[in-house]
């Protein structure tokens, strides 16, 4: 009970939070302690300073002389100031040592109270001294200067009432009422020092559970600290221990689920990496194929563009081959039709030329029958010239000469109808010939406007192939530009597949630097 009331802070502590009270009460009572030491130097100056200024004065101030209780006071004051100074700071540790403040405190009051001859104003003091002692925080400091303070007003109320009320016969009220003053005083500073005591009390139990928590906390840290670490290392297959701390408890669970996350993920992220990995080689292949099958397209496609552009040159070749043929062929045409004029100019002369030779037979035959009659008067002259003797004899001469000339003129006329006859059946020949070279000729006119007609046709078929020759150049020099930008789009599309492929052979060994469990889930690939 005793100690519940001097030392209520250690009420309903354990034994660890009662030590760290303790070591906070050294820690405040050796700088108490020291505080006090200076306080006491200080005391001792301003009582021994006092004493000498103040007591030469009787305290009825009929003389002015040295008392021997001055020289007691000046003592005195050294002995309280100087010995707890000494003890208060180079013993601030001690336990005793604030008591001993409490006793040389209380004295330095009584000593003041007595310098000053019993002054109501230095009456204040001893509850300015009881506030000081306060900062210890001791009821057993405070009770102890009370009761010696106490011990002291009734002793020298009693024996020196002067020199503590500085009257001789005090009133019992006047020590009631100093008591009363006091015991306020004290329950005050009690009721403070329980309060601070307390709170101190408290303030330590809660140290020692934040030190309890904290240690709790890291030995949960240092039993999850291998599994950060393997974490750390990419080891997701680390088992979590079981944590007893509640706060860290929840981490525990935030890890676990973290950890079996981040395994699912790897594990999901791994599948994805496998199939990137297939399908950037699957399009790494395919992207070099059809740059390999691109290019083989491009070669075909020059191939094709040079063909076509030798067919529409043999095209146009073949165009003005058969322009220079229709040429030819309306140049044999008009000559064809000139000859077939001339040839019919020519039968209609030869048909002349024929009548001509019909009339000079007829006129050749005329002639003959005139050289016939001729020949047959040359006779009968010849007959007569003879009958006529040597009369008719030149006249026989002559007609013998007649009948030469006409036996020769028949010869001639004969020879004559016959060259005509020849010439005639000549002439006919020569008119059926020009006949069938008249026809002949017609012929070689069809046939020339044949070939004109086929030639303007071949023409015009050469002009549509040489347009069509020149669309399919124009449409394979767009497909070669369109095959062009396919080949640059395949260019591009093997590069990025040596890209991804180089991408996914890293993810692969960023993915292998991880420890995980391979998850059954199906993995959804793209198709």
């Amino acid at each position: 009970m005793l100690s519940k009331i001097l030392f209520p802070q250690y009420a309903g502590l354990d034994t660890e939070e009662a030590s760290l009270l303790y070591q906070e009460e050294q820690v405040v009572n050796s700088r108490t302690n020291r505080l006090f030491a200076v306080l006491m130097l200080i005391q001792a100056c301003a009582a021994f300073g006092l004493a000498l200024l103040i007591s030469p004065q009787t305290w009825a101030g009929a003389a002015s002389s040295t008392h021997p209780h001055i020289w007691g006071s000046a003592i005195l004051a050294i002995l309280l100031g100087v010995i707890p100074a000494y003890l208060g700071w180079f013993q601030a540790k001690n336990p005793m040592t604030r008591y001993v403040m409490a006793i040389s405190q209380a004295g330095f009051s009584a000593l003041f109270i007595h310098i000053s001859g019993g002054r109501t104003e230095v009456h204040f003091y001893v509850f300015l001294s009881l506030a000081f002692l306060s900062l210890y925080r001791d009821p057993l400091v405070l009770l102890l200067s009370s009761v010696i303070i106490a011990a002291d007003h009734i002793l020298r109320g009693l024996l020196w009432p002067y020199s503590i009320f500085g009257l001789a016969d005090p009133a019992l009220l006047l020590v009631v009422e100093h008591a009363i003053w006091l015991v306020i005083e004290v329950a005050v500073l009690l009721v403070g020092i329980y309060a601070s005591l307390k709170e101190a009390a408290g303030r330590c139990r809660q140290q020692v559970a934040n030190r309890r928590q904290h240690l709790a906390l890291n030995m949960a840290i240092d039993q999850l600290r291998p599994v950060f670490d393997r974490a750390a290392q990419g080891d997701l297959t680390v088992d979590i221990p079981e944590i007893q701390d509640q706060h860290v408890k929840s981490l525990q669970t935030d890890l676990d689920r973290t950890i079996r996350s981040w395994n699912r993920v790897i594990a999901t992220f791994s599948r994805s990496v496998a199939g990137v990995t297939t399908s950037s080689s699957h399009l790494y292949s395919s992207s070099t194929n059809l740059s390999q099958s691109i290019q083989i397209q491009s070669d075909s496609l020059n191939a094709i563009l040079n063909e076509v552009e030798s067919l529409h040159q043999s095209i146009q070749s073949i165009r003005q081959n058969v322009s220079r043929a229709e040429n030819a062929t309306e140049t044999a045409n008009t000559i064809a039709l000139q000859g077939e004029q001339s040839l019919a100019e020519s039968e209609h002369s030869m048909k002349i030329i024929e009548e001509s030779a019909d009339q000079m037979i007829a006129t050749v035959s005329t002639i003959q029958e005139l050289a016939k009659q001729t020949n047959m008067l040359a006779l009968n002259a010849s007959i007569e010239a003879a009958r006529s003797g040597e009369a008719g004899r030149g006249f026989a001469v002559v007609a013998q000469q007649v009948k030469e000339l006409a036996g020769h003129c028949d010869k001639n006329v004969a020879l004559v109808t016959q060259m005509i006859h020849q010439t005639r059946q000549h002439i006919r020949i020569g008119v059926e010939k020009s006949s069938r070279t008249s026809h002949q000729f017609k012929e070689v006119c069809s046939a020339v406007a044949s070939i004109n007609h086929e030639t303007s046709g071949i023409s015009t078929l050469t002009q549509d192939q040489g347009d069509s020759a020149e669309r399919l150049r124009q449409q394979i020099a767009n497909l070669k530009e369109l095959h062009q930008s396919t080949r640059q789009n395949g260019d591009q599309l093997s590069s990025e597949g040596d890209v991804l492929e180089k991408l996914a052979h890293q993810l692969r060994e960023c993915v292998h630097q991880f420890k995980f469990q391979a998850e059954t889930e199906p993995m959804l690939t793209s198709t």
